[in-house]
């Protein structure tokens, strides 16, 4: 069990120009200050979670259940003044969920040393959520832009074979399908009220090769699939504008593959290379001017990862990852084929240091590389290097001590970066277009104290 509640004020993402400028009205203005101060919101969770299993030396049953019980009410202001004097809205969610999965699995030995382990299981998950889009101005609700009941349901049921043909040579072989179905009751716009369901059949596969030389090849392929807002599928018309909209598709499809090599050839070197891509029928994109996401256009993202552990003594390990890749809209569209947010390059190094008596500790370097904000890449975010320190002592049998430095070098990145239209006070009633930002967080320091009963 577990329980969790917190209120916070934030600090949204901000215009640029205004950072560049160093004021605002005659006051100076910084990479954290804010242009509505009761922005923020507060939050509760609390979870229950059980497990149950058995086994023998021929099958295991597990089952897995859990219940959790969410609320928020979350207040931004992205526009600021561009719609209306003051442009900041809620959205609330107070949402039921429970779900869980069971399976069962079979081992099986057959002749010439061949294995064999069949997999059967089931998920399912069910969400009533009351979730809300408000207007309001320092917190307080001016109109309701949305107000819905949703109750949704996603159930799916798979199987699995992994086969052991000879000593280099496995199989995985897998097919899930998955249920989706929705009611939404709108309470603001009774057309967008109804009823949805969709369906999707994913089969997966995988050939491993090896191991050679302590080396061994595989090849992935399979399907998948994103869902979209419960919402969006029953939608008729725009909350805001009342004029007529399509609605999205409860799940949309996805298909990947990827080709690799696995080796510890190199004594204490674990090495993983892949080539991959995916492909999607329809990109969530964020809308920095709403706050929200929506169905877009189809994509592919093709692209290399590389990662490396490696273990030189005793007391040193180093973790190094890096990963390149090419996203992409596959349609033709006069806007420009860049995905907006999505990454291209991201890398991260880590060292640590253990069994030192009671103390251990780490340093870990993280890039993230520079992204398009907008379709024609004419405009891209600041690539980041971000440097976070750790260091550990046990005190006792049931006691921790860790103290960790964030952001140690004290770089000024920034966790996002959006390119959308906004309005300040005294700029021209249309907006003004621009890159708004959100700050990581400067150098912090973090004292944590684990204690085991």
């Amino acid at each position: 069990m577990s329980a969790y509640s917190a209120r916070w004020n934030s600090t949204d993402q901000i215009p640029q120009r205004l950072i560049d400028a160093g004021s605002y009205q005659g006051q100076p203005f910084g990479r954290f200050d804010s242009l509505d101060p009761s922005d923020g919101g507060n939050t509760n969770r609390t979870s229950l979670s059980g497990n149950w299993h058995q086994s023998t030396d021929h099958e295991l049953t597990k089952i897995e259940w859990y219940a959790i019980k969410y609320d928020l009410n979350l207040f931004s202001n992205f526009t600021y003044s561009l719609d209306r004097a003051n442009d900041q809205f809620a959205q609330t969610d107070d949402r039921s969920v429970w779900g869980g999965k069971a399976y069962r699995s079979w081992f099986t030995d057959l002749s010439d040393g061949r294995s064999m382990q069949n997999t059967l299981g089931v998920q399912m998950r069910q969400d009533r959520i009351r979730v809300g889009l408000y207007d309001t101005v320092a917190r307080q609700i001016q109109s309701t832009v949305r107000d819905d009941d949703v109750h949704q349901t996603l159930v799916g049921i798979y199987g699995e074979n992994e086969m052991g043909w000879s000593s280099w040579l496995r199989t995985v072989t897998g097919l899930r399908v998955d249920q989706f179905s929705a009611k939404v009751t709108s309470h603001s716009q009774p057309q967008n009220s109804g009823n949805a369901a969709a369906s999707k059949v994913s089969p997966k596969f995988s050939v491993i090769f090896g191991p050679w030389q302590k080396t061994e090849f595989f090849i992935n392929a399979g399907n998948g699939f994103h869902s979209n807002d419960a919402r969006g599928t029953t939608a008729k018309v725009d909350p805001k504008t009342g004029l007529p909209i399509d609605s999205v598709p409860g799940l949309v499809s996805s298909r990947g593959q990827e080709i690799g090599v696995k080796s510890q050839i190199v004594p204490n070197l674990q090495t993983t290379l892949s080539i991959w891509r995916l492909d999607f029928d329809s990109e969530l994109v964020y809308l920095g001017d709403a706050g929200n996401t929506e169905a877009g256009r189809p994509s592919r993202r093709t692209g290399v990862e590389w990662s490396n552990h490696w273990t030189p003594g005793e007391h040193l390990l180093m973790d190094a990852n890096f990963a390149w890749t090419r996203p992409r809209y596959s349609d033709n569209d006069s806007a420009g084929n860049r995905i907006p947010n999505a990454v291209q390059r991201v890398a991260n190094l880590t060292f640590a240091l253990r069994n030192l008596g009671p103390w251990s500790g780490s340093l870990g370097v993280r890039y993230i590389g520079a992204a398009p904000l907008i379709e024609d890449n004419s405009v891209r975010s600041i690539a980041s290097v971000t440097t976070n320190l750790r260091v550990n002592r046990k005190i006792s049998k049931n006691l921790d001590v860790a103290l960790d430095v964030l952001n140690l070098a004290d770089r000024k990145n920034n966790d996002i970066s959006y390119y959308y239209t906004s309005r300040v006070a005294s700029e021209p009633l249309g907006g003004v277009d621009g890159v708004h930002v959100h700050p990581a967080e400067r150098r912090t320091i973090r004292v944590t104290a684990r204690m085991r009963f």
